[in-house]
């Protein structure tokens, strides 16, 4: 880590008096403080005490603590952001389909940590718009919510649609932006589990598209993606053969009242765990195909939709309140599956200490309703309360 950051820097001192290039660098620090409070559902038990309920502090180094730098030369711009995180042991909430669910509560993370990248893109402005390329956040993330729980998920997957950091060439004009991203070919679901022996083939990128306008007191934006990838091979006893299509549609907007900010946002489509639009267990079933079986050379669509609001309230210059809540359903169209739901809310303060120092008091609740596999009975739900502690640097 110490020879990567003194190779940037070494870059920097020598390219900036010949190319003119402005580095701007930064990090941000996040600690989680959190008190959980975990409903295990019917039928699950914790399996030291045996109580159908469990309570945890969640004292921990969070997952997106970042260090990176913004680069300028006259209309060649770009980002390198990279994620110093702790590993992660368990998962928060969700369940693998075919087993019983797991204790729902906050992630635990080992003593270690690790680096990734989180971005590193670049962008070139040739006058009537800009192409960007390299890995960064995709036109359909609705990155809107202040939610600072589960290392400020930000109602992702309970409420608001995420594309992730990609790979991707990207094109904008104005308020336009379409990109065409790295594919994901995640597995299909089966009622007896996901089906190994597959050949996945990818026959085109992902396409991801938002336009929207932004002015003083009001902003929106429309978006969509599509994907789609071929399906043969041995883990099917017939040899499956077929399209795994996936797409979603959305929107949102931003209304500005003074000290108040209103903000919704919805999406819906089909298939968003294979094409990597969710995070597949992490509350709900996460939007597979399902394969119909032995001899048949199809699947049944998983439909999902999801919609999210807040309310927020600028106090003074160092203070602002904010509810919010948010719901995620996914239908899988499989005669042994149900509905999967969940919910969250929450109601938090950001408080500035100091310029770049913030604390996030957060209390909220999260729902999980029923299993997604037909007769699955209740899967608990989890109370939170506590602070994220950052410095901005």
């Amino acid at each position: 880590m110490k020879k990567l950051i003194l190779a940037i820097a070494v870059v920097a001192l020598i390219a900036s008096p010949a190319l003119a290039v402005d580095w701007n660098f930064y990090g941000s620090a996040r600690m989680a403080t959190w008190y959980v409070s975990q409903d295990l559902g019917d039928g699950s038990v914790d399996g030291a005490s045996g109580s159908d309920s469990d309570q945890n502090l969640n004292w921990a180094f969070q997952t997106n603590n970042r260090i990176g730098a913004k680069v300028k030369a006259e209309n060649v711009s770009g980002q390198v952001e990279l994620g110093l995180r702790a590993t992660a042991m368990t998962g928060f909430g969700g369940h693998t389909i075919g087993s019983a669910p797991p204790a729902q509560g906050s992630r635990i993370w080992s003593a270690d940590e690790d680096v990734r990248n989180r971005r590193m893109y670049g962008v070139w402005d040739f006058g009537a718009g800009k192409l960007k390329v390299g890995k960064d956040y995709t036109p359909v993330s609705q990155l809107l919510f202040g939610s600072v729980f589960d290392d400020d998920n930000g109602l992702v997957d309970a409420g608001a649609f995420f594309g992730g950091r990609p790979g991707q060439i990207a094109l904008s004009f104005g308020g336009f932006e379409v990109a065409f991203i790295q594919p994901e070919t995640n597995l299909i679901n089966s009622t007896g589990g996901f089906v190994t022996g597959i050949d996945y083939d990818q026959v085109a990128p992902k396409v991801e598209a938002k336009f929207g306008m932004a002015m003083d007191m009001f902003s929106w934006n429309v978006r969509g993606g599509y994907q789609t990838f071929h399906v043969g091979g041995s883990g099917f006893t017939a040899g499956g053969n077929f399209n795994v299509d996936s797409y979603v549609l959305a929107a949102d907007v931003v209304v500005n009242l003074g000290p108040f900010a209103i903000t919704g946002a919805g999406s819906f489509g089909q298939n968003w765990g294979n094409a990597g639009w969710t995070t597949p267990g992490l509350y709900t079933y996460g939007g597979y195909a399902t394969f119909r079986g032995p001899g048949r050379d199809n699947i049944k669509d998983c439909d999902s939709y999801q919609f999210a609001g807040s309310v927020r309230f600028k106090f003074t210059d160092t203070m602002t309140f904010e509810v919010g809540a948010g719901y995620h359903n996914d239908d899988p169209d499989a005669s042994s599956l149900q509905e999967d739901e969940v919910a969250q809310y929450y109601g938090q303060a950001v408080i500035a200490l100091a310029p770049g120092v913030w604390i996030v008091p957060e209390i909220g609740y999260y729902n999980f309703y029923d299993g997604p596999t037909k007769n699955n009975s209740d899967q608990g739900s989890t109370f939170y309360a506590g602070l994220k502690w950052q410095i901005d640097f």
